[in-house]
This record gives structure tokens, sequence and C-alpha cells, in this order.
């Protein structure tokens, strides 16, 4: 009788360890999940895309091999293979260009540098799209570590399977600027798109305008004939057509 007593409790411990490590997984799951996709979660939207544009300058006009040696110190900072075959050039009057673009599973890298001997200065600009859930501020974090100093600008998609009205828009942007515990400040409405600004400081990277201070701006798109809806959440803006 003893010694099934004590199986017994064994087998309670364990139950009890067990379950306590699951909860523990779960809420780390949770607890470490982009602050941009539990965004969409809460309300219900499927994530599409997310989106990272970056671009540095330098007062310095580069010879082709400069610019060729400078570009592929970028990848390597990224950890991401540089294969010559697959660079592009173009000379054009005083400008010489090379871009190149690279795939890896859902996330697809798109890079361009150009020097201007008129002004110059080179340019360097890369565009990252990843259809996974896979934190593209990991790619901020490696191109700090080199001498550019990168302006990034993030944008991340989701969708709805049904139309919403012109309220129902503000109603999910608000629980959207909820959860990232930031306080709407400038909005934008017409028959199909609303957009809002607002700071909140759980991020780092933001602008200001006209004395202003903001850095997400969270936009709902949605058209009857489609019976669908687009939201967008931009850090610190969104740019481009959306």
């Amino acid at each position: 009788m003893k010694k099934v007593l004590i199986y017994l409790i064994i087998f309670a411990s364990l139950c009890a360890i067990s379950g306590y490590g699951i909860d523990h997984m779960v809420y780390n799951k949770i607890n470490h999940q982009s602050p941009y996709y539990l965004s969409f979660a809460s309300i219900g939207a499927i994530s599409l895309e997310s989106r990272l544009d970056c671009w540095a300058k330098i007062n310095q006009k580069l010879s082709q091999d400069e610019l060729h040696r400078k570009s592929e110190e970028i990848f390597n900072n990224l950890g991401i293979s540089w294969v010559d075959e697959g660079v592009v050039t173009n000379n054009i009057d005083s400008e010489y260009m090379i871009s190149y673009t690279y795939q890896s599973g859902q996330i697809i890298y798109t890079f361009s540098a150009q020097t201007d001997t008129d002004e110059n200065e080179t340019y360097f600009l890369l565009n990252v799209v990843s259809r996974d859930e896979y934190d593209l501020s990991k790619l901020e974090e490696k191109l700090r570590e080199g001498e550019l100093k990168w302006q990034y600008y993030y944008l991340y998609t989701g969708k709805l399977d049904h139309y919403i009205d012109q309220e129902t828009r503000i109603e999910l942007i608000n629980v959207i600027l909820q959860n990232l515990g930031a306080e709407s400040s400038e909005v934008y409405e017409d028959q199909y798109m609303t957009s809002i600004t607002a700071y909140t400081p759980l991020f780092d990277n933001s602008v200001t305008v006209q004395n202003k201070q903001y850095n997400v701006q969270i936009a709902a798109k949605s058209v009857l004939q489609q019976q669908e809806a687009f939201i967008y959440i931009g850090n610190p803006l969104i740019i481009g057509d959306y």
C-alpha cells in the first residue's frame, strides 16, 4: 500500500511539472511573439507579409571596385551569400549602379547601390519582404554592426476575409493602438480607408513632423465589391502606396 501511495505521489508530481512546462512554453511563445502579429491576431486578421525598407548614404563617390566590396560587406554582415554571378551592373553617364536579389525560403532580399559622380555621393537601398513570421528587426541589429547609418521603415500587412465599414475600421485600429500602448494623434479618412498615426514607447524608431513625434501608423482599407479588408501597420510611418 505504501508503494502504491509513493507511485501516485510521483505520478501527480510529474503531471504537475509537465503541466507547468507546457504552460511555461506557451507563455514564452506568446511573450516573445512580435507585437505586430499579436495585433493582427487580436482583430482576427491573417498576417500576409512583413517588409523592411532601409537606405543609407555616404558623402563620397566610390569606384566600381569599392562599391562592389562595400555591397558584399553589407551582405556579409547580414550573414547572406553574395554571389558575383547574380550581380547586375549598369553605367549611365556619371552614375554607376549595381543590383542584387537573393531569396532564402520565404524571404526575398532586393539590394541596390549607386554612385553619383556629380553629387559626389553613394546611395544604398535594401528591401526585404518576408511571408513568414521572421523578425525583421534582427536584420536591423546586424546592419548596425557596419559603418553605414541606415534609415529603417517597417510595414506589416494583414487581411480580413470580409468587408468592414468606416466605423468598424476605426474600432479595429483602436484595438491595435491599445495593444501597442499607443495614443491616437492624427486621423485621415475617406470612403474606403482610415489611417491613424500615433506614438508608442514600445518602439525606438520615430520621426518628428511639425514638432510632433510619431513612430506608428495604422491603416485599414476595405472595398465593398471585394468583400475583404487589409490592415497595415507601419513603423515609424507607412511609406509608398497602400
